[in-house]
Formats: structure tokens, sequence, C-alpha cells
């Protein structure tokens, strides 16, 4: 069950973000294997997002970036 609340949650916020999708896991695979901590890839890809106009609350948009990071760990 708590797979289809993810599956879920990740096309809902897909949905959301629609056009600017692609730049978050864009984004997201480009530091993706970087020796930088965790917490301030999060920060560079939030800042570097919100940089390109992308607007929605900071706690969706950092959904966002941990969704993405999860869709391109499952593919590895």
């Amino acid at each position: 069950m708590k797979s289809f609340w993810i599956a879920l949650a990740k096309k809902a916020v897909a949905a959301y973000f629609d056009k600017d999708w692609n730049s978050i896991v864009s984004q997201v695979q480009a530091l993706l294997n970087s020796d930088i901590p965790g917490e301030q890839k999060r920060q560079i890809v939030f800042d570097t997002l919100r940089s390109f106009g992308i607007d929605a609350a900071s706690w969706l948009l950092y959904a966002a970036i941990e969704l993405a990071y999860g869709k391109l760990k499952e593919k590895q």
C-alpha cells in the first residue's frame, strides 16, 4: 500500500510542476554523483530552480526534489 501512495505522490507532484518537472529532474541529475553533501545538493538545486522562476511553496519544491532524486535512484 505504501508504494501506491508514493506513486500517487510522484504523479501529483509531476503534474503540479508540469513543464518544470524535467528541469527539476535534470538539476537533480546534474548533482547526483557530485561529492557535495546531500543537504548542500538540495539547497543548490532549490536555489537554481528558484532562479529559473519556479514559483511554489518551499516544502513542495523540496518534495519535488526528493521525488526526482528517488526516481533517478530507481533507474540506477
